[in-house]
C-alpha cells in the first residue's frame, strides 16, 4: 500500500488537486489531506481528472504541540531579509520575507532553524474537529489520522474520543520519537487503541517527520526503527511506515524484516515532481504531466 502524503498543513487547493492528479494517474488510490472540505475537493477532483476510481482519502488531524498543525510567522522588525527562509522552504510558502503563504506552510519549521535573527516562530494553528470530521465522513472519508507528537494529553483524550465517535473505517495515529521515549510511545498507543477493535488502526510509525528531502537510506532509517519497534510490540495494529520515506524505504524494511501495511511518502514524493506540478502550463502541457506521473510511478513500484 502506498500513501501519497499532500501536507496535514497543505491548504493549497490547487497544489492538492495537481499532487493528486500525478499520483493518481500513477497507480496511487490512497491519498493523506488536510481535513478541510475544499482540500477534500480538490483532491478528488484532481482524481477525477486523472481517471481514476476506488481512491481513498486520509484526512490528518493534530493535538496541540504536534507541528503538522504548525504555521511559520516571521517577525517583521527582526528580519533581515537574508533569504535562508526563501531557500530552504521545501512548499514554497515563504517568498518575499516576511511574507508567509499560510495555506502553502506545512510546518516543517525548515524556516524557523535556519533563521540567524530568530526572527521566525511557529505557532499552532487547531480547528474545532468535532465540526469537520464528521462531514468528511459524509463525503467518504474512510481513514482520520491523528498527530500526537505534542505534550498535551487533554487535547489528545479529547480528540481522540471525537475521531471514535466519528467511526471511521480505519483510525489513524502518527507518532514519533523526538519527544518521547520508545515505553511512553507504546504505552500511548496501547491506550488509544484499547478502545478499538483489533486491526481497526494504523500506526504511522514517523521516523522523523518531514525529513525525507533526499533518497538515500540514512533518510529512511529512522522510519523503518519506528516501524520495527512498533512491530515488536505486537500489537493489533497496521503499520505504516513515515518520516523521512523515499524509494529506499521498503527495501530496508524488507531487510530488517518488517511486516509493514504500507508506506506512506511525502516530501520525497512531492520534491521528485515539484518541478513538473508547479508549472504554470501544468493543465495544457500533456508532456510535463506525462513526465510527471512516469516519476511518480517509480516511486510507487519502489515502494510495495
Amino acid at each position: 500500500m502506498f500513501k501519497l502524503v499532500c501536507g496535514a498543513g497543505n491548504e493549497d487547493a490547487e497544489s492538492v488537486k495537481r499532487l493528486v492528479f500525478v499520483y493518481a494517474k500513477a497507480g496511487c488510490k490512497f491519498f493523506d489531506i488536510s481535513a478541510r472540505k475544499e482540500i477534500l475537493n480538490a483532491a478528488k477532483e484532481g482524481a477525477k481528472n486523472a481517471g481514476a476510481a476506488n481512491v481513498r482519502y486520509c484526512v490528518s488531524v493534530g493535538i496541540k504541540g504536534d507541528p503538522h498543525i504548525s504555521k511559520a510567522f516571521i517577525n517583521e522588525e527582526k528580519c533581515t531579509k537574508c533569504g535562508k527562509c526563501v531557500d530552504i522552504c521545501p512548499n514554497d510558502a515563504v517568498k518575499t520575507p516576511p511574507f508567509v503563504y499560510q495555506e502553502k506552510c506545512i510546518g516543517c519549521s525548515k524556516c524557523e532553524k535556519v533563521c540567524p535573527e530568530n526572527a521566525v516562530k511557529m505557532r499552532d494553528k487547531d480547528v474545532d474537529i468535532s465540526q469537520i470530521l464528521p462531514e468528511m465522513i459524509k463525503d467518504g472519508v474512510s481513514v482520520i489520522e491523528l498527530h500526537i507528537m505534542g505534550h498535551d494529553a487533554a487535547d489528545l483524550e479529547k480528540k481522540w474520543k471525537i475521531i471514535n465517535d466519528c467511526n471511521p473505517k480505519y483510525a489513524s495515529i502518527c507518532i514519533d520519537r523526538e519527544n518521547f521515549g520508545n515505553k511512553e510511545c507504546l504505552d500511548r498507543i496501547r491506550k488509544m487503541i484499547s478502545v478499538r477493535d483489533p486491526f481497526t488502526t494504523i500506526v504511522q510509525a514517523d521516523g522523523i517527520p518531514m525529513s525525507g528531502g533526499d533518497d538515500s537510506f540514512k533518510t529512511t532509517l529512522q522510519a523503518v526503527a519506528m516501524a520495527e519497534i512498533i512491530q515488536n510490540a505486537n500489537l493489533p495494529v497496521l503499520i505504516m511506515i513515515s518520516g523521512g520515506t523515499n524509494s529506499k524505504t521498503a527495501a530496508l524494511a524488507k531487510q530488517c524484516g518488517i511486516n509493514y501495511w504500507g508506506i506512506a511518502i511525502g516530501s520525497w514524493a512531492r520534491k521528485i515532481v515539484k518541478e513538473y506540478v508547479n508549472s504554470d502550463d501544468f493543465w495544457t502541457n500533456t508532456e510535463k504531466q506525462d513526465r510527471a506521473v512516469e516519476i511518480a510511478k517509480k516511486l510507487i513500484t519502489t515502494s510495495v
